[in-house]
């Protein structure tokens, strides 16, 4: 289940499902032609903007402007209107993943896409391009996550929402991605031409074919400053298999004056198949080159197609949503409820952890009849994490960040936000004294076992369901870092049973390191592994009893914003208008945040009733559970 409003209502035709992505100014949601019995995508602009005018004519004129257009490489708008005070419009829905998400993948793997899938992905944005450009129109935001790669091949590009109307002016003050941005673009939003777009193109050709962007730092300014002044680093220092003449290309489309790049996208895209083709049927540009730049490593090509991928990302996806629970329309809808996505399957969870729970009350009645002659002076074999240990138990919790850290307060912030350099920039919260709070004993330690002691006869080996510890550390650099994953039923209260075991494995414990410290109003992703790690990569979900997913965050939110997280700094979350947030003295460098809203369908860390975990994600593949009570937790990458 979700908070979000939208779920479940109903626009004109369209049903809204569920939320699918989020923009600087936008919602997208996954929807339901109702009429015509088609999947949809709805964007809603943002509740933040709705009283903007300006925002919403934007917003409007974007939806208007593509409308009229038909081009298989550019995203179809089927509708447009404002209801109830709400702005949206309903696009085609495209089953597959950003190109974002497949650049990610690739590099995760240490490889390149196939270079017949750049030019293929090339070829259909320089079309959309060139369409757009002959009708007037710039798109200034032309990056990989607005390029979408559907289940069938087909390559869309979407996301008009900067769009510039020559015969206009400029619609907005946003001057679009940083890493993609122009030159002449970057000095002045409104010096955006046709070439600026064809610029972004090339990065995107250059990050496709060296797996990295020609320039990179987390601070917006300094990334257009390198664009305006600084060549970009040939990319065959990064990428030797490249030819002579593909290098040629890349640094000509890349140049700082637009006069001397390829006018239109038909153009670079012809020069640089010729340069491809040419370098793999002769050798000539394979010539020893020197070591790559510090902390660059050279990729190898990837066996895997961009299809691979795509059909890898689309069962995923399907998988996922098979967990969640069946939307029920709104009852003004006036159409029939949505088919259960997976009732089958959910009830089969719920018959399994069922069967779970009799099997564990069963052993914990055995061993009740064991310690049944000393029941004054026994304790629980295993403490649940949610009850509080009892003066027997050796255990104490630290449910702070360290054991000499000092909470601090952050006022909420009151002013709006702007958007500079296609970043939202949101007030930094002022930072207030500190004020004591109430804390759990902390015995000071190196690994805090959550186990606790019995004084009572020793109890039988049981074979069919091992004795299980959950391992939370207290200090910056523990000695053991196992990545617990919780695969049993719910935790039942301690009037119940006795006694709860718990089944765990590990997954990646020499994997790359990262630490999550949490409260009720913030949450901080801190890398303390020795690498840069892309943000796109990551998801979290909450789980409920049944371990159903009920929200989703998807990290490419941070992404938005900057697409990495360095080492020893800092992603975050907070909840708008809080009191109190958190500020660990780990994460005082940050490189994205986002701002969410209590109880919405982004607030996946904050306590919440039926909801005691979430579980972390890296390229939908689960590789953590968290308890929200513990306040931090321990994750490990592939």
């Amino acid at each position: 289940m979700t908070d979000d409003p939208l779920i479940g209502r109903r626009l004109a035709n369209f049903r809204i499902e569920r939320l699918i992505g989020h923009g600087g100014m936008a919602q997208v949601y996954y929807g339901q032609d109702v009429t015509l019995h088609r999947p949809v995508a709805i964007k809603v602009i943002d509740a933040r903007y709705r009283g903007s005018e300006s925002y919403a004519e934007r917003f409007v004129r974007e939806a208007r402007t593509v409308a009229t257009w038909r081009h298989e490489n550019i995203m179809q708008v089927h509708y447009a209107d404002v209801q109830e005070g709400i702005y949206y419009f309903v696009m085609e829905y495209i089953d597959g993943p950003d190109l974002a998400r497949l650049l990610s993948q690739y590099a995760n793997d240490g490889e390149l896409m196939p270079q017949e899938d750049v030019l293929r992905i090339g070829w259909a944005v320089a079309d959309a391009l060139d369409y757009a450009h002959k009708r007037g129109v710039i798109h200034r935001d032309v990056k990989p996550s607005n390029v979408m790669v559907a289940s069938d091949s087909r390559v869309v590009l979407a996301d008009f929402g900067l769009a510039m109307d020559v015969q206009q002016g400029t619609m907005g003050e946003v001057f679009g991605t940083p890493h993609y941005i122009a030159p002449e673009q970057a000095r002045r939003s409104a010096d955006a031409i046709p070439q600026s777009d064809l610029y972004a193109l090339g990065v995107v050709l250059y990050e496709m074919l060296t797996g990295v962007v020609p320039f990179d730092d987390p601070s917006p300014a300094s990334l257009a400053l390198q664009h305006l002044t600084l060549p970009p680093p040939p990319p065959r220092e990064i990428n030797p298999a490249l030819g002579v003449e593909t290098e040629r290309v890349l640094l000509k489309a890349l140049s700082k004056s637009a006069d001397e790049r390829y006018q239109t996208g038909v153009d670079l895209m012809r020069a640089l198949e010729a340069s491809l083709s040419t370098s793999q049927e002769s050798a000539e540009g394979f010539i020893e080159l020197p070591p790559p730049p510090a902390g660059v490593h050279r990729p190898s090509l990837s066996q895997l197609t961009v299809a691979d991928r795509v059909a890898q990302h689309v069962r995923a996806t399907s998988t996922a949503l098979a967990f969640q629970e069946p939307l029920v329309p709104s009852s003004t809808s006036g159409s029939s409820p949505a088919p259960a996505l997976s009732g089958g399957r959910r009830n089969t969870g719920i018959i399994v952890a069922a069967v779970a729970v009799l099997l564990v009350g069963l052993i914990g009645f055995v061993l009740y009849t064991v310690v049944i002659n000393d029941e004054e002076d026994s304790t629980p074999a295993v403490v649940a994490p949610s009850q509080t240990p009892t003066e027997q138990a050796t255990v104490q919790v630290d449910n702070t960040l360290a054991a000499t850290q000092t909470p601090t307060q952050l006022a909420a912030p009151t002013d709006a936000p702007t958007e500079v350099n296609g970043l939202a920039s949101l007030p930094t919260p002022t930072i207030l004294p500190a004020t004591p709070t109430a804390t759990s004993t902390v015995t000071a330690s190196p690994t805090l076992t959550h186990t606790a002691t019995s004084t009572a006869t020793p109890l039988p080996t049981l074979t069919p369901m091992p004795t299980a510890t959950s391992t939370y550390t207290a200090t910056a650099v523990p000695t053991a870092r196992p990545t617990v994953i919780f695969t049993s039923a719910p935790l039942p209260t301690a009037t119940t049973l006795p006694t709860q075991l718990l089944e765990s494995t590990v997954l990646y414990p020499t994997g790359r390191r990262f630490m999550l410290y949490y409260d009720e109003n913030t949450l901080y992703l801190h890398n303390v592994s020795g690498d840069r790690v892309l943000l796109n990569s990551f998801a979290f979900e909450r789980l409920d009893v049944y371990d159903v997913p009920l929200n989703r965050f998807e990290g490419g939110r941070w992404a938005q914003f900057y697409p990495y997280v360095h080492h020893l700094s800092c992603a975050r979350l907070l909840i708008g208008n809080a009191a109190t947030y958190l500020n660990p003295a780990e994460c005082q460098a940050y490189n994205a945040e986002v701002w969410v809203e209590r109880g919405r369908s982004l607030d996946f860390w904050t306590p919440q009733e039926g909801s005691a975990q979430f579980r972390v994600l890296w390229n939908d593949e689960e590789i953590a559970r968290c308890e929200i009570a513990v306040g931090r937790c321990e994750v490990f990458l592939p």
